[in-house]
């Protein structure tokens, strides 16, 4: 999968992997840095974000798996504090991160797969448009080709 540095002009497609948190990432996922307390999240599913040539955390993301909804909810998504707003160097973090929560439900669950999350009030309207997700009351969702779509975009192409 690939970010966009807009650290350079024109912005350039940059490496990323995502990998699970390990107990020695915990440290650096500061509320300063990472806008929450992910030691509170430690018993879900924690992703990490970063470059392919280095080490450093660029975003973050806490997962729930509901088996018996072929659903997997994303608790919480979060970009390092420098890569939010107008003056952020990559693009394409929060994508890659719901790419990839995408790409595990359906290798959990096939066909029926479906991701979740419950946004704050003022991101429903750009988790919409962004990424295609579907309002279902308290819950914004991503199934079927809006799901596949997004895979396609954030993790298996070039951007």
């Amino acid at each position: 999968m690939y970010l966009l540095n807009r650290g350079v002009d024109p912005p350039a497609p940059v490496e990323a992997i995502v990998e699970p948190i390990t107990s020695s990432d915990l440290p650096k996922l500061t509320k300063k840095n990472f806008l929450f307390n992910w030691k509170d999240l430690a018993e879900t599913q924690l992703w990490k974000l970063r470059l392919a040539d280095s080490k450093e955390l660029l975003g973050a993301m806490s997962l729930t798996e509901y088996p018996h909804e072929y659903r997997i909810e994303i608790n919480l998504i979060t970009s390092r504090r420098d890569n939010v707003g107008a003056d952020k160097q990559y693009d394409r973090i929060a994508g890659c991160l719901i790419g990839w929560a995408c790409r595990l439900a359906v290798k959990q669950y096939g066909h029926q797969a479906c991701v979740s999350l419950r946004p704050k009030t003022r991101l429903i309207k750009h988790y919409q448009a962004k990424y295609g997700m579907l309002n279902a009351g308290q819950q914004l969702f991503l199934e079927g080709v809006p799901l596949y779509h997004l895979i396609k975009t954030y993790i298996d192409h070039e951007p």
